[in-house]
């Protein structure tokens, strides 16, 4: 009987945290207000989450493990959120077609998930790394598909730039789109990573 006990009060903190996090944000979240909107002492709480980042962290991991799946499949696993060394040998039009399966599949999980995803959206420890990984992939994907000598040190840089503004802009449109329905967000998700395939194309052959 008190196992269950335990169980319901992690749900009621899982709960609890999800408002906090969406009226106050990541970095503004407070353990004190998770605490007293789950009926329970900040020191009762830290029993079962050692801390802000421990409650994120188990917040979208079940969202997070369903994008890691979407990567995965729309790669042939060449591609996970685990992946450190990145071999993504494809032309412009492979590219395409997999931002337009990504854009699919993302807005289904975001249909399923619009709590735990726009949670993982904002700034935290988790979205930085994912950002950094982001990062690193794109830098990878220049390195493997342009030969040009003046980007081996801008290149860092140019992919940090795309992968915020990339981040930032999912985001936006997540946000902006709530009420919308499926097919439109799938168009517009589409239409901006699509986008951004054509534009770092487009960019990065001028300067070669």
């Amino acid at each position: 009987m008190a196992q269950i006990l335990k169980e319901e009060l992690r749900k009621a903190i899982i709960e609890s945290a999800k408002q906090e996090f969406l009226n106050n944000g990541y970095e503004n979240a407070s353990m004190r207000n998770i605490a007293k909107k789950a009926n329970m002492t900040v020191g009762n709480l830290y029993r079962y989450f050692e801390s802000k980042d421990d409650i994120h962290k188990q917040i979208v991991s079940n969202t997070l493990d369903e994008i890691d799946k979407l990567l995965r499949s729309i790669t042939a696993n060449k591609l996970s959120m685990e992946t450190r060394v990145f071999n993504l040998k494809a032309d412009i039009k492979d590219l395409r077609n997999l931002m337009n399966q990504l854009a699919e599949k993302l807005v289904d999980i975001y249909m399923r998930n619009k709590v735990e995803f726009n949670i993982l959206m904002m700034q935290s420890n988790l979205n930085k790394e994912l950002s950094e990984w982001f990062s690193s992939m794109i830098s990878s994907l220049i390195e493997q598909h342009y030969l040009i000598p003046q980007l081996k040190i801008d290149k860092d840089i140019l992919s940090h730039s795309y992968a915020a503004s990339i981040f930032t802009g999912v985001k936006e449109i997540f946000s902006l789109a709530d009420n919308s329905d499926e097919e439109s967000l799938v168009r517009i998700v589409k239409t901006y990573l699509n986008s951004y395939v054509l534009m770092l194309d487009d960019d990065i052959r001028k300067l070669s």
